[in-house]
């Protein structure tokens, strides 16, 4: 019997996780953005790099090496009407045909259930 019982809870464990992710997810990709405006007061760029070592910790698991890369970003610091500042990402093309002092049109995401928030650039007003 209590094999049985340690059963079931494992299954609501995975059922809570599942619907944690599936809740997750539905307010990440179902919420609609707000649109912003607002000024670009500076253009940050952070060029790639690439990480590696030879495993977990200071304990080496094998003759291997992970190597992470970690992608380039284009950012514009925007300064909006109400004083509050921002950090948008860009696309690169965006990113060049702005210069400080521009008006950028942007997206703010934030999720209605969670508030998980981001910022990015909408090249559909510009």
């Amino acid at each position: 019997m209590p094999q049985k019982r340690t059963g079931i809870v494992g299954y609501i464990i995975i059922a809570f996780l599942v619907g944690l992710l599936g809740l997750f997810l539905y307010d990440l990709l179902f919420s609609a953005p707000d649109h912003r405006t607002g000024v670009v007061i500076e253009k940050i760029f952070v060029p790639a790099s690439s990480v590696t070592g030879s495993g977990v910790g200071s304990m080496r698991r094998g003759n291997y090496s992970v190597t992470s890369q970690k992608e380039e970003q284009w950012i514009a610091v925007v300064k909006m009407e109400n004083g509050d500042t921002l950090r948008v990402h860009c696309h690169p093309g965006h990113y060049k045909a702005k210069n400080v002092g521009d008006v950028i049109h942007f997206k703010k995401y934030e999720g209605k259930l969670l508030h998980i928030e981001y910022f990015a650039h909408n090249e559909e007003e510009d």
